[in-house]
């Protein structure tokens, strides 16, 4: 109970100063910021109260696991619309006592009620059931995900770890104007559950109130005292259960209770001098990551932005680069496309369907693309195998890095799917359940929220896990961690990654300005190119549109979260990004 007691003192200081400041939040802002620094530990997390959660557990001896668990935990309190309870992710882990490199899979899975058609109705798929309500929702893997990092690398007793989200829950933390723009804008979404939390009173909180959460908090209590099998067996798993079936939905207690995590041999590229290991499938994001380098890794990339500060259309504030190169634009773009093609035609749950990964990665398959690059032109996107295309008829996940004391890292994402996920809290839990039953394909050629198509690869089936674009990465020089990042972005995640990789290995930039700096991005189809406000030149723009590129404002294009270390001195630096309202803090 000292213990307890103590952290739970210690977040109340840190909840009441915050709500001093409740935050200059910058939620699109391109405004450079330096990078934090320590000398031992680093976290970077997408809310400034999950971040000192981590510090607080890393100052008191806890594991990079500890850290990690403890965050996701206080972000599933501070941040209801990203992840949670009711949804899932993966982890990349770096152990540095032993140099080995392990990934998590907790992502969730379909109930076993589920069946290929269960969006088809009258023939036509309807994607509004596979993204609001009861029959969106899989089956949750958070809570025994979070349990399984503690028991293979955990230090800190369980209890502890969840003391500063019980904390957070109980007590409130001030509404951000973040917060209350998402909550305005999903709030007809919301079942009456949810309305009772973020609309008290029948009405949106205003930006300072104390948003607390008592049903949760007893929820967390009870996976404190209890452990993870609270949560997937006995009363909890029943409630959950019998929620989502008296709203339509078919999650039931024995899916719960047949739920597992599964660890799987994280994928390894090269690029630039540095061993890259990232999210094999059911995430399509980390097989992206390493053929889009593959693809790139012979062309001279280091000469592509133009230092230049100007009013920002992102957000008031400074863009210190922009995209000044279109041979380098264009070839980032190709090699997109490319990657995301693939997503449509091979990827998916490696246990239900045969993933061609070891193809995809290989150095043979990247040069035979590339060399279908053409200098002179854009390859119009049906000039690039994907699956059949259906008409379309229609960023929301949290990503964490940390590295400890010892050298031992974490690369986190995880997420309930679109924001509120389903919108719905289930029950008296106060637990958002999610909608990524919207992963798979409804039919095949049907675009997800996201726009992503997909094939059969990637269709319904009990217990399937859904296609992710997630990509946690930690990247190693000399058997040492040189960089932990990832991002949010739904499509966007991988080629943000990307884009950050490609900035500190060949751009000679800091951490910050490696987060900071304009983004790209093309995922085949829609044909378009994203770009950012103010994030390349006129001269690039038009050149682009001469090689055949439809280019398409977008702002905001992820939230990454990283640390670098510098392989002289080990001195840790981190960054979030300023398109978000993290933070990066060090000791």
């Amino acid at each position: 109970m000292k213990n307890y007691m103590c952290w739970h003192d210690r977040f109340l200081v840190v909840i009441a100063l915050f709500c001093l400041a409740v935050f200059t939040e910058c939620a699109t802002s391109a405004v450079l910021r330096e990078p934090a620094r320590g000398d031992s530990v680093m976290v970077v997390t997408a809310h400034p109260l999950a971040t000192q959660v981590g510090v607080a557990v890393l100052r008191d001896g806890g594991h990079a696991v500890d850290a990690a668990v403890a965050v996701a935990f206080a972000l599933a309190v501070v941040e209801p619309y990203s992840s949670g309870l009711g949804g899932g992710g993966f982890a990349v882990l770096f152990d540095a006592s032993n140099g080995t490199v392990a990934s998590l899979d907790f992502r969730e899975r379909a109930p076993a009620a589920a069946h290929r058609d269960l969006f088809v109705v009258n023939g036509q798929a309807d994607t509004k059931l596979s993204q609001t309500g009861a029959l969106a929702v899989a089956v949750p893997g958070q809570v025994r995900g979070l349990g399984e990092l503690h028991r293979r690398a955990g230090r800190v007793p369980w209890v502890r770890l969840l003391a500063p989200a019980v904390a957070l829950a109980r007590d409130g933390f001030p509404v951000t104007a973040s917060l209350l723009e998402r909550i305005e804008f999903h709030k007809r979404r919301f079942n009456d559950a949810a309305k009772k939390v973020f609309l008290p009173a029948g009405r949106p909180p205003e930006v300072g109130q104390l948003l607390r959460q008592i049903d949760l908090a007893a929820t967390l209590e009870i996976i404190a005292r209890e452990g993870p099998d609270a949560f997937y067996h006995g009363m909890m798993a029943v409630d959950l259960a019998a929620a989502v079936q008296s709203a339509g939905g078919i999650m039931s207690a024995v899916d719960l209770a047949d739920y597992h995590c599964q660890w799987r041999e994280p994928l390894r590229g090269h690029y630039g001098g540095v061993d890259v290991y990232t999210m094999p499938p059911p995430s399509s994001g980390g097989v992206h990551l390493i053929q889009m380098l593959n693809v790139l890794g012979p062309f001279d990339l280091t000469d592509r932005f133009l230092y230049e500060e100007t009013n920002s259309g992102i957000d008031p504030g400074i863009v210190y680069f922009k995209y000044t190169s279109t041979p380098i634009c264009h070839v980032l773009i190709e090699a997109m496309k490319f990657a995301f093609a693939d997503r449509s035609r091979w990827l998916g749950d490696p246990d239900y369907v045969a993933v061609p990964v070891a193809r995809l990665i290989s150095l043979n398959y990247s040069d035979s693309l590339r060399a279908r690059i053409e200098a002179d032109r854009a390859l119009p996107w049906r000039e690039v195998e994907g699956t059949d295309i259906v008409p379309q008829e229609s960023d929301h996940t949290s990503h964490v890095s940390i590295i400890d004391a010892a050298g031992c890292a974490v690369a986190m994402t995880l997420t309930i799917n679109l924001n509120f996920g389903s919108g719905m809290v289930a029950g008296n839990s106060g637990v958002i359940l999610n909608d990524e039953m919207d992963d798979f394909v409804a039919a095949p050629g049907v675009p997800n929220a996201f726009g992503l198509i997909g094939g059969e690869e990637n269709g319904v089936a009990p217990g399937k896990r859904p296609l992710s674009s997630m990509t946690p990465t930690i990247a190693l020089r000399n058997d040492r961690v040189l960089l932990v990042v990832g991002s949010p972005g739904g499509s966007r995640i991988s080629t943000s990654v990307l884009q950050v990789v490609l900035n500190l290995i060949d751009g000679d930039m800091d951490v910050a300005q490696a987060v900071t700096a304009p983004r790209i991005h093309h995922q085949w189809y829609p044909p378009w190119v994203y770009y950012e406000s103010d994030g390349m030149t006129s001269g690039c723009q038009a050149d682009l549109k001469e090689l055949g590129h439809d280019l398409q404002l977008r702002e905001g294009i992820g939230n990454v979260q990283a640390i670098w270390i510098d392989p002289v001195t080990g001195t840790r630096t981190g960054a979030s990004d300023p398109r978000g309202n993290g933070s990066a803090a060090g000791f």
